[in-house]
């Protein structure tokens, strides 16, 4: 509940993607857009998301240790050039800031954006598209717990019976993938997805002066990134 509490709302973390767009995208100092990502790591830090930091401050670690090598030292790798490493350590602000937004409680999200008078459809879909990677990554943790309890996990297991493997996981994964599509259809009918009436929620989180604060010093913020920098 603590975590919940300490997060902006939806609105400031849109407000927050879209301004990390234009920042990534319209400067002309593409090298400078570690500026960006240093910003959107306060941003995390203010609402206390100390598991993303330490995520995302270890991949961006790697890529720019990557692209130091790789520029200064000659460094040649078979799988990756150049330019995708840099790549991912251009989009690595746009890759924060969407997480930020998709993290939000699918509640916030649905009532945010309902009170904005988004179609249903969409909303539903938004929803969808948000919480497939946080899902999936659950139930892939589930799924490899039970495997590794049934001894399936081991090296000597995989690497005689690949196939058998691929199985025990693509199996129990589209079964559950239709059991929450299920899932899904009868909590929306549960909820009154079809009522023609207005709806509400119980998420009725308001912007606070914190909210506001936020949004406007980080546009602000990259509104002078722009201006300083240049715009393409």
């Amino acid at each position: 509940m603590e975590k919940k509490k300490a997060g902006f709302a939806v609105a400031a973390r849109l407000c927050v993607f879209a301004a990390t767009l234009a920042g990534v995208f319209l400067t002309d100092g593409t090298d400078r857009t570690w500026i960006i990502a240093a910003m959107l790591f306060c941003v995390l830090a203010a609402q206390k998301a100390w598991k993303q930091c330490a995520g995302f401050a270890v991949f961006y670690g790697i890529l720019s240790l990557l692209l130091y090598l790789i520029r200064f030292h000659g460094l040649r790798m078979a799988a990756f050039s150049e330019f995708h490493v840099f790549l991912f350590w251009w989009l690595t602000p746009v890759f924060m800031a969407a997480w930020n937004l998709v993290s939000a409680p699918p509640g916030m999200l649905s009532a945010f954006f309902a009170r904005v008078h988004a179609p249903t459809g969409a909303i539903l879909g938004l929803l969808v598209i948000f919480r497939f990677f946080p899902t999936m990554r659950a139930e892939l943790h589930g799924l490899r717990e039970s495997m590794h309890n049934r001894g399936l996990t081991g090296p000597a297991q995989v690497l005689r019976r690949p196939g058998n493997t691929f199985e025990y996981i693509l199996v129990p994964m589209l079964l559950r993938c239709l059991q929450i599509s299920d899932q899904l259809a009868v909590s929306a009918a549960a909820r009154g997805i079809d009522t023609p009436g207005p709806r509400h929620s119980y998420y009725e989180q308001k912007l606070r002066v914190r909210d506001i604060l936020a949004a406007a010093l980080y546009a602000g913020a990259i509104l002078v990134f722009l201006l300083i920098g240049g715009v393409k």
